[in-house]
């Protein structure tokens, strides 16, 4: 029941912000898909693996996902992005470095620190090596034609 819970919140979470972000009012229950799918790779990946490799592999998801969504409604792909990784932004982690600095716990805010830094670059990753990769196969392919 809270795994389930959790996907749903996750959901409402990517819908409340594409409504910040101002998505198109007919896409904006269409943007939460990609945000729950993630959400479910980073919930089934988190018990066997690091939080920054699960949230690696939920955000190749959420990018693969995005960019489909993307062309398929005609829209730029950051309408799909930039709520969909919502969930996965590690927000508790900066506000445990923030908590801990405050505190004068130096080595916990260290910590924290780098737990954040490390999640918040899985993402860009993902995001660098799916993009990159549909770019080289565009170009691939249109070269190809050109033969």
């Amino acid at each position: 029941m809270g795994f389930v819970i959790q996907v749903i919140g996750a959901y409402i979470a990517t819908i409340t912000a594409a409504i910040t972000v101002e998505a198109p009012k007919s896409l904006i229950m269409k943007t939460g898909i990609p945000g729950a799918a993630g959400y479910i790779v980073y919930l089934l990946a988190i018990d066997s693996m690091d939080a920054s490799l699960a949230t690696f592999f939920a955000s190749i998801l959420i990018v693969i996902m995005g960019q489909a969504s993307a062309r398929y409604y005609k829209a730029p792909v950051t309408i799909f992005y930039i709520p969909a990784f919502f969930p996965l932004v590690p927000g508790s982690a900066m506000y445990h470095t923030a908590f801990h600095f405050i505190n004068g716990d130096s080595q916990l805010a260290a910590l924290s620190f780098v737990q954040a830094m490390l999640i918040a670059g899985a993402i860009a990753l993902a995001i660098f090596l799916v993009d990159s990769s549909l770019e080289i196969y565009k170009f691939l392919k249109n070269k190809r034609e050109q033969i």
